[in-house]
Formats: structure tokens, sequence, C-alpha cells
């Protein structure tokens, strides 16, 4: 991927918005309307999906948890999932 065409492409606008293409809206997974992140990283600024760092944040959160309640395999999740949903009615 080229960095200097992204570069290029990118506007601000009134306010201090800023106009992201469509090539990059693509790559990031958000369409028109959509929310970004911008995250300062030194002396760049990374813009990012939030859905997909929310989600990439829960992983880390997670790592382990699997071990820690004995599931072995997808089929312990979707039993306890449904034990928790018997339960809760």
């Amino acid at each position: 991927m080229n960095t200097q065409t992204f570069t290029d492409n990118i506007s601000t606008i009134q306010d201090g918005k800023i106009i992201i293409p469509g090539e990059i809206q693509k790559l990031l997974g958000v369409s028109d309307g959509g929310r970004v992140m911008l995250i300062p990283d030194g002396e760049e600024v990374r813009i990012i999906n939030p859905a997909i760092h929310a989600f990439s944040e829960l992983q880390e959160a997670m790592k382990g948890a699997a071990e820690e309640a004995g599931w072995k395999s997808d089929d312990d999740v979707v039993d306890y999932i449904m034990d928790m949903r018997r339960n809760s009615r």
C-alpha cells in the first residue's frame, strides 16, 4: 500500500473535520457517516475502526478466560450460554 497516495487525498474542511477517501473507508470497514478513532502515536496519528479496536481490546482482556473456566471446545461455550439462558427465565 502506498501511504503517500492516502496522504495526498485527505483534506480538512470547516471546524477541523476531515474527509476520508472511499478507498480508506473501505479499508477501515466504515461507510459515509461512520465513526473512526484517531490515535496519536508519537509524531503520527493512526486512523482505526473503533468497533474493531474495541473487539481487539476485548480479545486481549479475555485471554486465558476459557482455560480458567475449564472450557476446552466451542461446544463447552455453547453449553454454558444455553445454561445461562435457561437459568435466566
